[in-house]
């Protein structure tokens, strides 16, 4: 009993600490809006990581270079690497190898394939190495997973970003889902488009925001290492971690938007985020002591701490609200029984962090009040489905498995 209350106890107030940090968010100042100039003394290198994407490839490249931009101009590379994929991508990109200017395949084979999206990374940044002609300090490096796109115009703003501030060495652009079909599509653009990016946003006025994946772009002069990118699962958190801890400057960029493909199915869903969730273990164990003795500031290091910790703290927040809610049931159908206070209380923070969250969904992406109010009770499916996604993170991180286990995109079945 007396260990139940503890948890009970973390877990109310870890929801209230949720609930007034996600009120705070949204009162810090956001950066101003970026210029879409084109500057001619930078070259930008795309790297897009792909691992069986016959799905959605070609229509990937295409679209990247859809665009009358690119027939005049010449410093935009689109770097594809071919981690040995098994289901036809490797011909596909064979075949438009030579259909582009700017594009180059890397045909990675085993031993060193499929060993990680963060070493197909290094592969990548090797060729650009070996290749640019460019100033490494005027030479920018993106990433873009294979079922996302970004406009011209976005890229031509983060190369802004980076002239902006010649200390810059990491820039995260906004994300959002591009299409929301199904209740899971709808969540997963809501999850990103709002607690993301307003968390995202706090991080820009601490000072360490951090990579997310999609849309990561980084200054060439800043990857110091010869292999930048680590084994965690979470490798774009890790390398914008590695780059925070080594006194490195990093930003968020909420008007630069990526667009990627959302998990269609919940077995693909749980997948993936038990890999994410997963991969905030693999950093606590990897940076999180260096982070607590690096030169970061006490509000930098808290919440990087908490984040790498976000697993833990799920799993416990979501089986007391369970509790919670069992315990009131059992206090409106059993006599002379009451639930205590902290166990409401929880659930009513819950309940209000949701709804508030779910108010500047409405805001920001301009849904009916139909699709707001189902996002309600879309986000506690999301809850009860994080319990085997935590379970399924721990297990996978104890026994070390950490192979790139990722599914497949398209209509039917997506994930990064």
């Amino acid at each position: 009993m007396f260990i139940l209350k503890i948890i009970l106890g973390i877990s109310f107030f870890a929801t209230l600490f949720t609930l007034l940090m996600s009120i705070a968010t949204f009162f810090f100042p956001v950066r101003k809006p970026v210029s879409a100039k084109f500057l001619s003394d930078y070259k930008v290198y795309i790297l897009m990581p792909v691992l069986n994407e016959s799905s959605v490839i070609k229509k990937t490249v295409d679209k990247f270079f859809d665009d009358s931009y690119f027939s005049h101009k010449n410093n935009v590379h689109l770097v594809l690497i071919d981690d040995r994929s098994t289901d036809g991508s490797t011909d596909i990109l064979k075949s438009l190898n030579n259909t582009y200017k700017n594009f180059h395949v890397l045909k990675r084979s085993f031993p060193i394939a499929q060993h990680g999206k963060g070493a197909a990374l290094n592969a990548g940044i090797d060729f650009v190495r070996k290749n640019n002609d460019w100033a490494p300090d005027k030479t920018i490096v993106g990433v873009i997973d294979a079922d996302a796109s970004m406009e011209i115009t976005d890229i031509n703003k983060m190369v802004n970003v980076f002239d902006q501030d010649n200390k810059l060495a990491m820039a995260q652009s906004r994300v959002a889902m591009n299409r929301t079909k199904n209740w899971l599509e709808t969540l997963q653009d809501f999850e990103f488009l709002v607690p993301n990016s307003l968390l995202q946003n706090m991080r820009n006025n601490f000072g360490n925001a951090a990579g997310a994946g999609n849309g990561q772009f980084f200054r060439m002069s800043a990857l110091k290492e010869r292999t930048p990118w680590g084994n965690a699962l979470l490798e774009d958190y890790e390398i914008s971690t590695k780059l925070l801890v080594n006194d490195q400057k990093t930003t968020f960029v909420p008007d630069i938007l990526v667009k990627q493909e959302p998990v269609s199915n919940v077995s693909g869903f749980v997948r993936q985020r038990a890999r994410w969730a997963q991969g905030s273990l693999d950093c606590l164990k990897l940076l999180g002591g260096k982070t607590i003795s690096s030169n970061l500031n006490f509000l930098e290091k808290l919440e990087m701490i908490l984040f790498m910790c976000s697993t833990l703290l799920s799993l416990i927040i979501i089986i007391t609200n369970i509790l919670s809610l069992v315990s009131i049931i059992l206090g409106l159908t059993i006599v002379n029984y009451s639930a205590p206070w902290w166990m409401i209380a929880t659930l009513i923070l819950g309940l209000a962090f949701v709804v508030f969250s779910v108010i500047q969904y409405y805001r920001f992406a301009d849904i009916s009040i139909l699709k707001a109010i189902g996002c309600i009770f879309y986000f506690y499916i999301y809850m009860i489905l994080i319990i085997p996604i935590v379970f399924i993170a721990f297990w996978n991180f104890i026994t070390g498995h950490n192979s790139w286990d990722k599914t497949a995109h398209g209509l039917k079945e997506s994930g990064n």
